[in-house]
């Protein structure tokens, strides 16, 4: 039966290509060494297991198990905490530090967002909203909460503050400012591993994310 995708799904794997800066000539050489076929076959039999293949590949896990020794300082949802960032600050520049600094190609990206003003402490807290269409809904239902929805830039600070994950699932920061060079909304998150990146604000999201949101005094 012919497929047909839809222009958002070749437009997102054409900026997934531009983020990992793989060439013409790379995605050829994938193409032509048959992996790509191999993966298609595995997940036409089972499920695929990407740790699975990112282990094999000798790359960390995305979702690795929480040791006993590596105990996470993660606030508990609810639980009210302080963070502070210097919005001003090269470490926290939204397209240099957030985007190149994450390993992606930064060339044609946007921030339309509001930066963080210079030095601030404020205070926030973690919550989950169960499983949203995209991000839309999931502002929509951060809005129930009493505060407001953090600026993306302070992603950097929670990074710095709680560099130890829990595993127990991803933490973004509903805040869609960044576009792509094919115009399309991402937002900032920390990875159930602690790595950090963007997400796209289409995408649907699961119980397990917990989203960061401002707490009035």
């Amino acid at each position: 039966m012919k497929a047909t995708y839809s222009f958002d799904q070749i437009a997102h794997f054409r900026l997934l290509l531009e983020q990992k800066a793989v060439s013409p000539e790379m995605l050829q050489d994938f193409y032509d060494s048959g992996i790509l076929a191999d993966l298609l076959e595995v997940r036409e039999s089972k499920k695929l297991d990407r740790d699975a293949v990112r282990r094999v590949l000798g790359h960390e896990p995305l979702n690795p198990p929480l040791l006993k020794s590596a105990i996470s300082n993660y606030p508990a949802k609810g639980e009210v905490f302080e963070l502070t960032l210097d919005g001003d600050a090269p470490e926290n520049d939204p397209i240099h530090a957030m985007v190149a600094g994450e390993g992606y190609n930064s060339k044609g990206w946007q921030f339309n967002g509001t930066r963080v003003a210079g030095k601030q402490t404020r205070r926030f807290k973690l919550v989950s909203v169960g499983y949203c269409r995209n991000l839309d809904e999931v502002r929509q239902k951060l809005a129930r909460y009493d505060g407001k929805v953090a600026e993306g830039q302070w992603r950097q600070s929670f990074k710095a503050a709680y560099p130890k994950p829990d595993g127990k699932g991803p933490i973004g920061f509903a805040d869609p400012s960044w576009f792509s060079p094919d115009g399309y909304a991402y937002f900032p998150y920390v990875g159930t591993g602690g790595g950090s990146g963007f997400g796209w604000a289409d995408d649907g999201f699961g119980g397990r994310w917990r989203w960061l949101v401002g707490v009035s005094k």
